[in-house]
């Protein structure tokens, strides 16, 4: 196998890393962005339902349902807060991971690039030498 070989197959690696570590932070990212969607509909819906106008013979307002469900939006926007937490620790550890994929695959396209330079002068060295 020549070095041109070699460098081509390790610039095919760091690029299929450096590539699925932005596909990872991808699906974070849209993960994230579904999870705060979904906290912005319940406290939108939340505070839409307390500006609504209730009858005192409302039978959700008698029943209690009204406040069991402000309690379940509660404890869902606890749930969904947790799961966010995760999910940014997530994004902080695959940042890192996607910093190391771009830099290792910068470095390895610029050994490439120096390699193909090198040897490019290795032939005008050589054709220069034997003309």
């Amino acid at each position: 196998m020549t070095d041109s070989n070699k460098m081509d197959k390790l610039r095919a690696l760091s690029g299929l890393q450096f590539r699925a570590a932005q596909a990872e932070m991808a699906a974070i990212l849209r993960r994230e962005e579904g999870l705060r969607q979904n906290l912005a509909q319940l406290t939108q819906s939340k505070q839409s339902q307390a500006r609504a106008p209730r009858a005192s013979d409302d039978a959700a307002l008698v029943a209690g349902a009204d406040i069991r469900w402000q309690q379940w939006v509660d404890q869902r926007r606890a749930t969904i807060n947790g799961e966010l937490a995760q999910v940014l620790a997530l994004k902080e550890n695959c940042k890192h991971k996607l910093k190391i994929a771009f830099g290792r695959d910068q470095a390895v396209d610029g050994m490439r690039k120096q390699h193909a330079q090198q040897q490019q002068q290795r032939l005008r060295r050589k054709e220069s030498y034997e003309s």
